[in-house]
């Protein structure tokens, strides 16, 4: 059923209430539904996806316990062609027995108007509607999985968990190396890049890796591996700097170096990054700020890998 005009003719007087102009921070965040009503929506988590993009996931009102509906990537609307004021984010759900599209536009301090299009695909006889109401800002984020646990005496991130900030500064060890000097050699079972005595790489088996990491190695000029404290995650740089351009077919993730937090998950500390998580650091809560405070002191904004599903070399990217 299509509601294209009776849609647009709908909302225009129920957001003119909304605020005139807002960035896409504005809607990030965890939102809660105080009304538990026909929406069907019980919580919304919108997070950065890059640029303008969000990601947006929504727990729906079901019994015994919220289901999760899933997370998509949501459309974000500016006022104008050329304007960077982000006016709403539209997302589209399937629930199994309808489409829902959900509007968000920024309402009064601490809240998001909304409204659902329901679409029922389930041969029930009923109604398609279209309904409005508002969303609430709340410190309880939940936890990535799809069970949510409320503890409002702690304040939480986009991912879940205790947030943590950074360091001041990263303490930086780096080990340089000429480089013209990485090659792929054999040592027994293993393919290794090595340069001068010291193992940059190591692939395992995989003679394949081994080369693509020193394509990577050679296509960067990286001249130095370098960690932030005791962390055993390493990262590369060039002439002392990280690179931002990245390499053709590189498995990359992206994330936003203005809202990237370190978070405790369970009992590990983790970067994250609205709902995705970018490193893990165990239990160890002061490595996880050292590498905060790398992301946010040099501008980090990518994290890559050789590869992603069981990484030999991971580095960096920055804006």
């Amino acid at each position: 059923m299509t509601k294209t005009g009776s849609f647009a003719a709908a909302i225009a007087g129920f957001f003119l209430l909304a605020a005139a102009h807002a960035d896409v921070t504005d809607f990030y965040g965890n939102w809660e539904n105080p009304a538990r009503d026909a929406s069907g929506i019980a919580h919304v988590q919108i997070s950065p996806a890059g640029g303008s993009r969000v990601s947006v996931r929504v727990y729906g009102d079901c019994h015994p316990i919220e289901c999760n509906w899933g997370l998509v990537e949501g459309q974000s609307y500016s006022a104008a062609p050329h304007s960077h004021d982000v006016e709403s984010i539209t997302a589209s759900f399937e629930t199994g027995f309808a489409r829902k599209q959900i509007i968000l536009r920024k309402g009064p301090p601490g809240q998001l108007l909304f409204e659902v299009l329901t679409d029922f695909s389930d041969r029930s006889g009923r109604h398609d509607f279209d309904m409005t109401g508002h969303l609430k800002h709340t410190a309880w984020a939940g936890p990535v999985g799809q069970t949510w646990e409320r503890n409002p005496s702690q304040s939480t991130g986009w991912g879940g968990g205790v947030r943590s900030g950074a360091a001041s500064s990263p303490n930086e060890i780096c080990s340089g190396f000429d480089p013209r000097a990485p090659q792929v050699v054999q040592a027994g079972a293993s393919w290794k890049v090595v340069a001068g005595g010291q193992t940059l790489v190591d692939a395992g088996a995989d003679r394949r890796i081994a080369w693509r990491a020193l394509e990577t190695i050679r296509y960067y000029r990286f001249d130095s591996k370098c960690h932030v404290g005791a962390a055993p995650l390493a990262y590369w740089k060039s002439s002392g700097s990280i690179p931002n351009k990245r390499m053709g077919g590189a498995e990359c993730i992206s994330f936003n170096q203005t809202t990237v937090h370190a978070s405790l998950i369970g009992h590990r500390w983790k970067i994250v990054d609205g709902v995705q998580w970018i490193a893990d650091l165990g239990a160890d809560k002061a490595q996880a700020e050292q590498l905060l405070a790398l992301i946010r002191t040099d501008h980090l904004d990518a994290e890559c890998f050789i590869t992603r599903s069981n990484p030999v070399m991971v580095y960096w990217l920055s804006h």
